[in-house]
């Protein structure tokens, strides 16, 4: 009976096939009422009236002209990153399912035979919008309250009522600002875990007052700030669910002007610490009159000290490398003449076995004309030290790499576009040599258009962005590639550029795409002008069934699947080819026993005997197997066992059925051998190429009971 209800369920369909379109209509409107189909033609037909009235759910097919179903969906997805999109596609396989997912679709169906899979793609339509209505409302209604709660102006805590006592279930960031604890200290705790233990009894009291009565009290804490105390005032409110109150609101406010200062006054200390920490900068002073050092913790920090050491001179001298240290006591002894020379960089004694390096500022501070302190800085400069050396062993490196890179060359510029070093074997190539290039622009040395567009790659690099990209000089083809280059201060003063002559590579690529290309129009006849009518044939076969009852009718259901089964294994031998995309250990008999599951096996039998793992493809395994058990079926008959067993270097397959005679073995692999009227004559090619992908040999010979036996070997076997 089809479903009825009120609300009903908007659906746009999409495929290039009207036909087929139209049967699908058909088949959801005897499903489910509610259904209101919508059709187009391709993909950009179906986003322009999605764009004018958005649908509940996008069904589509994969293989379209212009956008195939994939690219539809990511289009969608930039306006409508929510919308139900059901991937209804004939082009099955995991690459395309993997595809659909990965591009966020909200479920993938593969067109079958029957009437069965209508009701499928209904069920899969009314869940996913039902779904989709149910997070909107949800998103809506959390949204609103997260918005209330974060942003409000008083502080608010959300507390469980336990059977004990009390815990903090939520917090907003002005209650953090207001109590002076963390995140952390708050959420999970009790009042007097969070508070302390008399403010936790005073607020506890208050909290159990408000379940007992029901209804809001109001109470006033006081708190202790390193800095003070200050007065909160509060009020606590129960929330009832099904009679029984489960939580309560508590909400309080700031109401002293000096604590507004306090906050004001730590946010500008956090600042400026933080400040000081990331930078890895410490500040000093120097009394002049007292002579008497006074450091920032950061100082401490960058010496590596505990806060109670000793900063006395000799105490400070002895951090530094004794060849620095003269430069260090003429500074603190005569201030006043070396007033003027006060940025140095300073070599710390080693710690750990590496020397640290720091840069030292002061500044003087005169009254009255008088020199009475200097202030200054100290921050660590080891790393930009390092980076240094490390630059400079990169530009040996570079030099030899530059001077021998094969098929290419390697070019230094400047910030005005000026090449500052050319090297490399492929200069000589075009007839220029490094110093023809050198202290010279692009415009001097290429074309006009070669030449604007380095200069336009060269401004990029200089900006920090790295960029490939593909020149022709005469009748070469060149891979480019400029990088920034940074100096010791993290500036980019200058870009690498490296050229490599990729000529025969383009050569080989695009005769490779002209080959593919010819490939793909002959499978896309096959899956897409092919399959789509059979698809709909198959369809108007089953109303057909409904209407009216014939002779006919099953030997064209046969033809139908017959045609569907020369489709499917000429696609696999197409499309997969000898191509094998990770191997990984795999049990023998989980994966023969996984793949008699998706066989139509009628009353055969599976045997296996083995306890081994094998390293293969797990899909191509799978079409090993199944075409094996479907070629032991067809020629065995329904009865037919089919036993797995274990090899010295590989695996068998072997049944009970008429076997294969021997003079036929030689040829029972090649691509249309077939003994049975009903079979296509590629299962065992499948087999053989499944098998060559591996790097295995198949062959057949004759089982104990008289049957075919594939002997599968040269099989590397897991632990």
């Amino acid at each position: 009976m089809p479903h009825t209800s009120q609300q009903g369920i908007h659906v746009l369909h999409i495929d290039d096939d009207p036909d087929f379109a139209d049967l699908v209509k058909t088949f959801l409107k005897r499903e489910d009422d509610r259904f209101t189909v919508e059709t187009a033609t391709n993909a950009d037909e179906g986003l322009k009236r999605i764009y004018d009235r958005p649908p509940d759910c996008v069904v589509s097919d994969y293989n379209m002209p212009g956008r195939d179903g994939i690219e539809l969906l990511r289009a969608l997805r930039d306006e409508h990153p929510d919308l139900p999109f059901i991937l209804f596609t004939g082009k099955g396989s995991e690459e395309v399912a993997g595809d659909a997912l990965r591009a966020d679709a909200t479920d993938y169906i593969q067109k079958q035979s029957g009437s069965e899979q209508y009701e499928l793609l209904a069920n899969r339509i009314e869940n996913a919008v039902s779904q989709y209505r149910s997070e909107i409302r949800l998103r809506e209604t959390k949204e609103e309250y997260v918005t209330v709660f974060e942003g409000a102006l008083t502080g608010l805590l959300l507390v469980d009522v336990e059977r004990d006592g009390f815990r903090y279930q939520r917090c907003n960031p002005r209650a953090l600002e207001l109590i002076g604890r963390d995140r952390e200290e708050i959420v999970g705790s009790t009042p007097s875990e969070a508070l302390g233990t008399e403010n936790g009894k005073k607020v506890c009291g208050a909290y159990r007052k408000c379940v007992e009565c029901r209804e809001s009290v109001k109470y006033s804490l006081t708190l202790d700030f390193p800095d003070g105390q200050a007065v909160r005032p509060g009020r606590v409110t129960p929330i009832e669910l099904n009679g029984e109150i489960t939580q309560l609101v508590v909400s309080f406010y700031d109401d002293t002007e000096a604590q507004q200062q306090r906050e004001k006054l730590e946010r500008q200390n956090d600042l400026f610490s933080k400040a000081q920490e990331l930078a890895k900068v410490g500040a000093w002073e120097y009394d002049v009159q007292e002579n008497q050092t006074s450091w920032t913790e950061q100082v401490y920090e960058i010496y590596d000290l505990s806060q109670d050491a000793s900063i006395d001179d000799e105490a400070i001298l002895e951090l530094y490398h004794p060849d620095d240290r003269d430069e260090i006591r003429e500074a603190f002894t005569n201030p006043s003449e070396t007033v003027d020379t006060s940025d140095s960089e300073l070599r710390l004694q080693p710690t750990d076995g590496e020397t640290r390096w720091v840069s030292v500022r002061g500044q003087p501070q005169t009254v009255d004309g008088e020199l009475v302190r200097i202030r200054g800085a100290i921050q660590d400069i080891t790393g930009r030290k390092r980076r240094i050396r490390e630059i400079l062993e990169l530009k040996r490196q570079y030099q030899t790499l530059s001077e021998n890179i094969p098929n290419g060359a390697v070019f230094l510029f400047d910030e005005n576009m000026r090449y500052e070093r050319a090297r490399g074997r492929e200069l000589s190539k075009v007839g220029l040599s490094p110093n023809e290039v050198e202290s010279t622009t692009p415009h001097d040395v290429f074309p006009t258009e070669l030449a604007e567009e380095l200069t336009h790659y060269f401004t990029e690099a200089l900006n920090g962005n790295s960029n490939t990209f593909t020149q022709t000089l005469g009748e070469s083809v060149y891979r480019n590639r400029t990088v920034p280059v940074e100096t010791g201060d993290g500036r980019t003063a200058y870009g690498l550029a490296l050229a490599q002559n990729v000529t025969e590579q383009v050569e080989r690529r695009r005769e490779l795409e002209r080959q593919n290309e010819r490939l793909e129009e002959f499978t896309s006849i096959v899956s897409h002008d092919l399959r789509n009518p059979l698809r709909v044939a198959d369809g108007r076969l089953e109303l057909l069934r409904d209407e009216c009852k014939s002779d006919h009718i099953d030997d064209l259901a046969q033809a139908l699947d017959r045609m569907d089964a020369l489709i499917e294994d000429l696609l696999t031998l197409t499309r997969e080819g000898e191509r094998v995309d990770e191997a990984e250990q795999i049990g023998l008999t989980n994966a023969a026993t996984n793949s008699w599951q998706t066989v139509k096996t009628e009353r055969a039998t599976l045997e296996t005997d083995t306890s081994c793992a094998v390293e293969a493809d797990r899909s191509r395994l799978r079409q090993l197997f199944e075409n094996l058990y479907r070629n032991a079926i067809e020629h065995g008959g329904d009865n037919v066992t089919v036993s797995v067993g274990e090899m010295d270097d590989g695996f068998y397959v072997a049944d009970t059925g008429s076997g294969i005679p021997e003079s036929d073995r030689e040829e029972a692999f090649e691509a249309g051998y077939s003994t049975t009227e009903g079979g296509t004559g590629f299962g065992l090619r499948i087999v053989e190429q499944v098998a060559n992908a591996h790097g295995w040999e198949v062959t057949v010979t004759e089982s104990e009971q008289g049957g075919a036996r594939f002997e599968i070997t040269g099989v590397e076997k897991g632990e």
